[in-house]
This record gives structure tokens, C-alpha cells and sequence, in this order.
């Protein structure tokens, strides 16, 4: 009984401490994320399912979006078509790929989201 109360419930207390450190190290919502790839320069391309097909085009310079074009032209018009700019904008004020949804253009916010994470990925950013 010693053993356990002297040696095991320390190890066990400093262990979880430990492992929880780590914790929490994803930018909340809204928060603009900072480059982890600073050496990528470059631009990707990909697409996903909305409404039709959504393919999202970013710009990266060392690791920030520069420039981003969100073509929707298989969105339906004046809903997901009209969102494609608002979205493309937020990505690059955010320098991030998972922005606010436009209000009544829920699947081709979605869809761009999705597709502006992959572009992230195949970059090696991280957000």
C-alpha cells in the first residue's frame, strides 16, 4: 500500500498532467490561423460535391493565402453562385480554410470548406 500511495498515485497525477498539456491547441472559430508550412509557395486546386461540382483555387506565398477563386458555376444561381466571392474573401482574411457558412448557401459553403481543407492539406499548411 505504501508503494501505490508514495510512488504509483504521483506518476499516475504527473502523467495526466502531462498528457493534457497538449490540449487545446487548435485556433477557435474566427481566429485567423498562422502558417506552419512558411516554405510553401505555390497553388492548389481541388474540388468537392455541393449543389454541382465547387472547385476551389488557393495561392500560397511561404505558407499565407494570397488568393483565392472559388468557382461555382454548377451552384445553383443566385444562391450558391452568389456566395462563391463572400467565401473565396473570408478564406484569404482568414488565412484559413473553414470559414462562416453564407446564410442560405449551406452545401456550397460545405463543399468549399471541404475543398479549400484539401488544397490546405496538399500544401502541408496546417490550420
Amino acid at each position: 500500500m505504501f508503494f501505490v500511495k508514495k510512488v504509483i498515485v504521483p506518476f499516475l497525477i504527473c502523467l495526466t498532467a502531462l498528457t493534457m498539456t497538449g490540449c487545446g491547441n487548435s485556433p477557435a472559430s474566427g481566429t485567423t490561423a498562422e502558417p506552419t508550412s512558411a516554405a510553401y509557395t505555390g497553388t492548389q486546386e481541388a474540388t468537392a460535391s455541393g449543389m454541382g461540382e465547387v472547385k476551389v483555387t488557393i495561392t500560397f506565398d511561404k505558407g499565407v493565402v494570397t488568393a483565392c477563386d472559388v468557382d461555382a458555376a454548377n451552384e445553383t444561381p443566385d444562391i450558391g453562385q452568389l456566395a462563391a466571392p463572400t467565401l473565396a474573401k473570408a478564406i484569404v482574411e482568414k488565412n484559413a480554410p473553414i470559414v462562416d457558412s453564407v446564410s442560405g448557401a449551406t452545401v456550397t459553403s460545405d463543399a468549399v470548406v471541404k475543398a479549400a481543407k484539401a488544397c490546405f492539406d496538399a500544401a502541408g499548411i496546417k490550420y
